[in-house]
């Protein structure tokens, strides 16, 4: 498939070394749109509206004067900004802050493999070759219902024991290579230690597992007039999904998806990340061969090459049994549309 995850990450730099560096970074990672600080007088208002939207960051400096600058604002895991900190020669990648939740690790990998260099991990399991649960519940978009249990889970793994998962039948699993660290339960009523439910658990059901894992299951296919801007969309958005929905976006939402033409809209990048899911795009081509009734514009298909962006971009990103559950809703510019995803466990690490 031609199919994109596009991210954006903010840079920050202050040597001509360390800026010969981004560019050669810039240069070989061309699915991600990069945003350079231009002033250093607005630094710290510039990290303070990043951690706002959970834009992931890159300091190509000393790992203090990061340390120092980001301080101010860290608050919490599930919406820090992803924060990753480089020498100017281009050595070592380090993510120092929401390495799995906000997908630094990740970042720093992809990085580390266009230029040589050397990634720095820090995170216990990652360090250990073992499995995170956290990491485990973002790449198959599952919301993490008690979240004080990714600590304790953590910390049996690495202590060499067992994680007991009960699943339920409604969810299915194509993942291969199940780690060691697990071991599946079949019936709710075996001791487990996580459970994978399609609702949230009931308070006393709950207690009985160290964490509750939730599909999200709302799929988000957006098109939108050039420039509309984070908080037009995201304002937009929770409009829809408060009226239609009765849910918060956060808990509920598992991808953002637009044409390929939108790559470089940074509103929607901005919402992707605070909404901490992927923004997947499509071409004209690919859209055009998505399965449904769809409505149809003479004017988007002038501009785009397809007849209606946001309800095939929508059922698309669902997948396999996915439908769409509400048709394009239009505002200002900008037209949402929404696909619900039959929960699936595609991946364990």
């Amino acid at each position: 498939m031609k199919s994109k995850t596009i991210s954006l990450v903010r840079v920050c730099f202050f040597t001509e070394k360390a800026e010969n560096l981004f560019e050669k970074i810039k240069a070989s990672n061309r699915e991600i749109l990069w945003q350079k600080l231009e002033d250093k007088s607005v630094l710290s208002e510039w990290t303070k509206e990043s951690f706002e939207k959970s834009i992931p960051l890159l300091f190509i400096c000393a790992a203090g004067i990061a340390t120092r600058t980001i301080a101010p604002f860290v608050k919490d895991k599930f919406t820090d900004s992803p924060v990753l900190v480089m020498d100017e020669e281009g050595r070592f990648i380090i993510p120092i802050l929401s390495g799995h939740l906000g997908n630094a690790n990740e970042i720093a990998f992809e990085i580390s493999r266009s230029i040589n260099a050397q990634p720095v991990i820090t995170t216990g399991t990652d360090v250990n070759g073992k499995f995170g649960i956290d990491n485990f519940a973002r790449i198959n978009g599952l919301k993490i219902v008690n979240r004080e249990g990714i600590k304790k889970i953590s910390a049996r793994i690495l202590a060499g024991k067992k994680i007991k998962v009960f699943i339920e039948d409604t969810i299915k699993i194509s993942a291969l290579n199940m780690p060691s660290e697990i071991v599946l339960v079949k019936n709710a009523g075996e001791e487990a230690h996580v459970a994978v439910t399609l609702r949230e658990l009931a308070t006393d059901e709950k207690n009985k597992y160290l964490i509750n894992l939730v599909p999200k299951k709302y799929c988000l296919g957006i098109g939108c007039k050039k420039g509309k801007n984070f908080n037009e969309l995201k304002d937009f958005a929770e409009t829809i999904f408060s009226s239609h929905f009765h849910a918060e976006l956060r808990n509920e939402v598992v991808s953002i998806s637009s044409i390929n033409l939108k790559e470089e809209e940074t509103g929607l990048l901005e919402f992707s990340h605070w909404l901490h899911v992927p923004f997947i795009t499509y071409t004209a081509e690919e859209l055009i061969k998505a399965q449904g009734d769809f409505s149809e514009s003479d004017f988007v298909n002038e501009i785009t090459g397809v007849p209606n962006v946001c309800e095939r971009a929508a059922v698309l990103a669902a997948g396999k049994d996915g439908h769409l559950v509400l048709s394009k809703t239009a505002k200002n510019g900008m037209t949402i549309s929404v696909a619900e995803k039959k929960p699936l466990i595609e991946k364990w690490n």
